[in-house]
């Protein structure tokens, strides 16, 4: 049976449609994607206190958090690891930077507790010294940012800080020489000491 091609407009419109189709379905498909991978990976589960203390590692350094001003305080403002740890921001580097963190040290830290590197809270002490500087150094480089989306120098009143805080902190947002944690490394973890050097002079 011969089949009659369309008219020239309705291959025409056909063709319009389908585009159309694509173009819609593809921006649906974009935007839920997106949507996704955002409020589930980015600022969902992966954020919350319960992902960051599934690890028996962080079982001390979860019991050290529970005891600072962080955890809990006269305000009733609890701050949790990922407002510490993970960069975030408004800006398009500061999204990148979240992305790029989570990624590298979020999948370093779940392929050493995949390996068991830390396989009790002993081996896990040991590292903490090491592991401590890293992150501090960390901090530094992003100028303590992630202090900074809570705490800030124009917001203090400094004369109802004590004498020593104050005028630490007018004088470090004068100069900018030292940052945040530089004084407050111990605010919500103890303050890990670096341990002896063995008798190779290794610590």
């Amino acid at each position: 049976m011969e089949t009659v091609p369309l008219p020239h407009h309705e291959t025409r419109r056909l063709g319009s449609f389908r585009l159309w189709l694509l173009f819609v379905g593809g921006l649906t498909t974009g935007v839920v994607g997106f949507a996704g991978f955002h409020f589930l990976l980015m600022d969902g589960f992966t954020n919350s206190l319960e992902m960051c203390i599934s690890c028996h590692e962080m079982e001390d350094v979860y019991k050290e958090y529970q005891e600072s001003v962080h955890y809990k305080n006269p305000s009733g403002v609890r701050v949790v690891c990922s407002q510490c740890h993970v960069p975030h921001g408004k800006g398009v580097e500061d999204y990148v930077d979240k992305l790029m963190d989570k990624a590298l040290v979020g999948g370093r830290h779940l392929y050493h507790h995949l390996i068991g590197t830390y396989p009790d809270g002993a081996s896990f002490a040991k590292a903490r010294y090491r592991l401590a500087q890293n992150v501090l150094e960390t901090m530094r480089q992003r100028d303590s940012k992630e202090c900074r989306q809570c705490h800030a120098y124009e917001a203090m009143q400094f004369a109802d800080q004590g004498r020593s805080a104050a005028n630490k902190h007018e004088r470090m947002m004068k100069d900018g020489k030292m940052t945040c944690v530089d004084c407050h490394a111990g605010v919500a973890h103890e303050e890990q000491k670096e341990p002896a050097p063995t008798s190779e002079g290794q610590p």
